[in-house]
């Protein structure tokens, strides 16, 4: 037999798509051809065969309902049946009414118009699109099929008493001698994409999951949707254009109708076909199984006759079945046997069902014998009469004989237990699970007595920390004689926990279940706690206690997905302290540290508890808020107001040592919806608008604008550059002398600079800065010092400039580098450079780290002859205490002093007491930053000897570089 259902056939495929091509094809001809009238409108012809096509649909839309209301109530596709029933008794109806509102037709309630008939067919078209759409989504309708046909009906009479009297109520669809109105033709259209889509739809549901029924649909569907494109340009009800479309929507309506035949009765027919197959088979695999069975099962009639013996059975009775079937238990069982069962047989009979053991002697002095357990069982026919016995034996030899072994076991058990109860924490529950006998050490873990512990079950120390389905398993597993291993969280009587590692053996009875089960157990706890300790470690900031980046990686992608959701907003608050540096430098860093931990604890006192604060590292924290609201206003104006609220608790000052410390934070803010939003990106755009607050002045907050993305764009775009610079040969030094007095060219200091192909002469600003912040600031700064050696050993045949000493600035990130001393000398040893003629620049925040490594590393190059200067002297925390420590040459007096050296005391009074403080220890001066004569003047008023500035010269190429500078030279 064929089958038709959800089987993948390619040649129903195959007609389908040849159906569907076909009256494509057709309706492309028509289309192309100049109008046809088939006759006149209203025409006798005309009439007559409109209202032929008009029975027919209403005919199969009858039938559709009638196949349904007669389908089977359970076939799979029974959701669809009310849906038919309603939406075809409706169409069917309007249908009838639109064939009798046709022009030309006897005269309906109204008079008959062509606007009329466009009225009920445009209504049937809407519900079949739509009835055959809820039918392939499968929406099931509740209630009663009478009730649903008693709707659709009424639905059909409403919309014909509209069509019939209140007509005007509606746009016009026709107008004699021009046609259908853009509105009719709009909805034609639209009721044309609709069907096409729907059997779209449908053939690709049938394409993806095979089924007839979704093919036919899907193919009625294309059908109906060039009938209505067909529809929707006539000009008189007579246009061949118009037939056409009735007679697509008659082929629709067939193919409807078969699909509908086909759910509903075909293939259920054919269901039933196979379920009898399916029965035979299910019989031969039955009889299979119980000739195959270990259990012997026979049946017998209400005489005691045997009807049926399987395979075991007959083995058992070492008996053919020929000398079995029909015959009396009488005649087949031994004596000894048949005195034992046939008392039993009889109980059944009336109606009991009886169990027991019985013995078999077979011979050879009883070495032979046989245990076995029969169960007898009373059959009963469909009416409830008893009509027979059915036997079931189970041979149980190899269990009696083990009995023996099993009670030898036991007492080995015992005295297994009385060790072990000097060791471990052993319990005795029989096989309900309630305790029999507990050990001391199970006392002494629990808390409890033994008194208050036996009868009761381990439920008076479940702890809750484990599932409803961990215990299941166990069950499950001891009571069917397994052995369980695990670890289990128990509650002891005072409260606390305790983890133990619990193996549960089961001792099985003679019935072959438990009978009881012993519970040895070891205690974890202190593993537990450490392994806990450990995780906790692992995803929580040793400082400060709060989730580390791991977790808030984490909980940022539940916030992201909990807020998709809901469809609230979010927020990610990425803040650091703005002065946490100075506080690390001038009070160290175990205050520094006590700073976070009071931050930390600020944070989670001022959010929301459902809110998350983490620490990234460093000073950087990151709170997460979410459920801020689903308008974006007011999302923005809540997280502001508790970002604010934020920066206003961190602002206040904190207790440090006996200290008020501020560190007033900066805050950058990004909202967040869509599970399109990724965590690393979100980070990123905090750290943009915090950058922005750091450069608004510091102490506030600042949103997320996509604009900072292209600052950040820009950045990354001189980054790039940067990076191939050196590769590129774009790098270059700039020298500008350091004069005495007379202006003698006493050294030089090299300044880097970029001459980019197409960004011109970079300023250091822009650039510096950058390769400070990424490691890049240690490949250029090791060729400032190479080029800066080599420069050296080409001056030292020179006359003039063998003299000089090149000062070369060295960033903090390349001097604290392990290789750094010998970065240094291979540098002067490939260079054949004099060490002496080199003088090293370090700034002052460079020397609060590792005092005593830098000292060190000062000291070795020293000794070579290497001299140190102290750059941007006064800007920074100076300390005499490392001033005096250092092993220095020189000292340089930043231009910021030096610029208002004559306008302000202040500045005046600090170059006084750096040139003051250089001479008692010892060590020259540079001033930096000279401009004018006026502060040349003063300098050397108050002793100083050497001056760097724009007075004397800019910084420029090597090659305009003088041998010497006329008086008062500017260039």
């Amino acid at each position: 037999m064929r089958n038709t259902g959800n089987i993948d056939d390619p040649a129903q495929d195959r007609r389908a798509l040849f159906y569907c091509a076909g009256a494509a094809v057709v309706m492309a001809v028509v289309s192309q051809l100049p109008r046809v009238a088939l006759g006149e409108a209203g025409s006798p012809q005309m009439v007559t065969l409109h209202l032929l096509l008009e029975l027919f649909a209403v005919i199969v839309s009858v039938m559709v309902v009638l196949v349904a209301w007669h389908s089977l109530e359970h076939s799979p596709f029974s959701a669809s049946h009310k849906l038919l029933i309603f939406g075809f008794s409706a169409v069917a109806g309007l249908d009838l009414i639109h064939a009798l509102a046709y022009e030309g037709m006897p005269t309906l309630l109204t008079e008959n118009s062509t606007s009329k008939a466009i009225f009920f067919w445009l209504s049937g078209r809407l519900i079949e699109l739509a009835t055959v759409a809820l039918v392939a989504a499968r929406i099931p309708l509740r209630g009663y099929r009478l009730t649903w046909l008693a709707l659709g009906t009424l639905l059909a009479a409403v919309l014909g008493y509209l069509g019939s009297y209140h007509l005007e109520l509606f746009p016009a669809t026709f107008v004699r001698g021009e046609g259908v109105t853009p509105f009719k033709a709009t909805v034609e259209y639209l009721l044309c994409l609709g069907n096409l889509a729907a059997a779209a739809w449908l053939l690709w549901t049938h394409h993806c999951q095979p089924e007839r029924r979704t093919l036919l649909l899907g193919v009625a569907c294309w059908m109906m949707g060039l009938g209505e494109f067909s529809l929707a340009s006539y000009q008189a009800a007579s246009d061949l254009s118009n037939l056409l479309g009735h007679v697509y929507k008659v082929m629709a309506y067939g193919f409807i109708y078969r699909a509908t035949f086909l759910t509903s009765l075909r293939e259920p027919y054919q269901r039933l076909e196979l379920s009898q197959q399916e029965l035979r088979r299910s019989r031969n695999e039955l009889q299979t199984l119980m000739d195959n069975l270990p259990l012997a099962i026979a049946r017998m009639d209400l005489k005691l006759r045997y009807r049926y013996a399987n395979t075991t059975h007959l083995r058992y009775l070492n008996k053919p079945a020929g000398q079995v079937l029909g015959r009396h238990v009488d005649e087949i069982l031994t004596p000894s046997v048949r005195n034992l069962v046939r008392p039993k047989l009889q109980q059944a009979l009336q109606g009991q069902s009886v169990e027991f053991d019985y013995r078999v002697d077979a011979g050879n002095n009883g070495h032979d014998e046989r245990y076995r357990l029969a169960r007898l069982v009373p059959e009963y026919d469909p009416e409830g009469q008893i009509e027979g016995v059915l036997a079931i034996v189970m041979d149980t030899t190899e269990r009696e004989r083990t009995q023996l072994q099993l009670m030898d076991s036991l007492r080995e058990v015992a005295e297994l237990k009385a060790a072990l109860d000097a060791h471990a924490i052993v319990a005795i529950t029989d096989a309900r699970g309630v305790i029999t006998q507990v050990n001391d050490k199970f006392c002494s873990i629990s808390k409890y007595s033994r008194q208050e512990l036996i009868g009761e079950t381990h439920r008076i120390i479940n702890s809750g920390h484990h599932p409803r389905t961990f215990f299941e398993g166990l069950w499950h597993t001891i009571a069917s004689g397994q052995v369980w291993n695990g670890e289990i969280c128990n509650r002891a009587k005072d409260g606390s926990l305790y983890w133990v590692y619990t193996t549960i053996v089961p001792f099985m009875g003679t019935s072959g279940k438990p009978v009881q089960y012993i519970a040895i157990r070891a205690d974890i706890t202190e593993r537990k706690n450490a392994e806990q300790e450990a995780q906790r470690m692992a995803l929580h900031d040793a400082l400060t206690g709060l989730p580390n980046r791991r977790l808030m990686g984490d909980r940022l992608k539940h916030a992201i997905q909990s807020v998709a959701r809901s469809r609230h907003h979010g927020a990610l608050l990425l803040l650091d302290l703005d002065n946490f540096k100075e506080v690390n430098d001038t009070l160290g860093h175990a205050v520094g540290d006590e700073l976070l931990r009071q931050v930390g604890e600020r944070l989670c006192h001022t959010v929301r508890k459902s809110d998350t604060v983490a620490r990234l590292g460093g000073d950087e924290f990151v709170v997460i808020l979410d459920d801020l609201g689903a308008d974006l206003e007011i999302a923005t104006s809540r997280c502001g107001d508790l970002g604010e609220k934020v920066r206003e608790a961190l602002a206040q000052p904190h207790l440090l040592n006996g200290q008020k410390v501020s560190a007033p934070p900066s805050i950058g803010i990004v909202l967040f919806r869509s599970l399109d939003d990724q965590p690393d990106e979100l980070l990123k755009q905090a750290d943009m608008a915090l950058y922005k607050a750091k450069s608004d002045g510091r102490n506030c907050l600042r949103f997320f604008d996509p604009s900072l993305q292209a600052d950040i764009t820009a950045r990354a775009s001189l980054l790039r550059d940067l990076r191939l610079a050196l590769e590129r040969d774009e790098l270059l030094l700039h020298y500008q002398p350091v004069v005495d007095g007379a202006q003698r060219i006493l050294g030089v200091e090299a300044l880097i600079r970029w001459q980019h192909p197409q960004r011109g002469m970079v300023p250091p600003a822009a650039f510096i800065p950058l390769a400070e912040q990424t490691n890049l600031v240690l490949p250029i700064g090791q060729w400032v010092l190479e080029q800066a050696c080599q420069q050296i050993h080409e001056w030292a045949d020179h006359p003039l400039r063998r003299g000089w000493t090149v000062a070369v600035n060295v960033s903090a990130r390349q001097f604290h580098e392990a290789e750094f001393v010998g970065k240094v000398l291979r540098a002067l040893r490939e260079s054949g450079a004099d060490a002496t003629r080199l003088r090293l620049e370090l700034t002052e925040s460079m020397l609060h780290d590792d005092l005593d490594g830098t000292v060190a590393k000062m000291n070795t190059l020293r000794g070579l002859g290497v001299q140190f200067s102290l750059d941007d002297f006064g800007t920074g925390y100076s300390s005499l205490s490392y001033l005096k420590k250092l092993p220095l040459d020189q000292i340089k007096i930043d231009k910021s002093f030096v610029r208002d050296v004559l306008l302000n005391r202040n500045d005046a009074a600090i170059a006084r007491t750096i040139l003051s403080l250089a001479n008692n220890l010892g060590l020259g001066v540079v001033a930096e930053g000279v401009e004018t004569e006026a502060q040349l003047g003063f300098l050397m008023s108050q002793g100083c000897q050497a001056f760097q500035g724009y007075l004397f010269r800019r910084p420029g190429p090597v090659e305009q570089l003088p041998d010497l500078l006329q008086p008062l030279e500017q260039s």
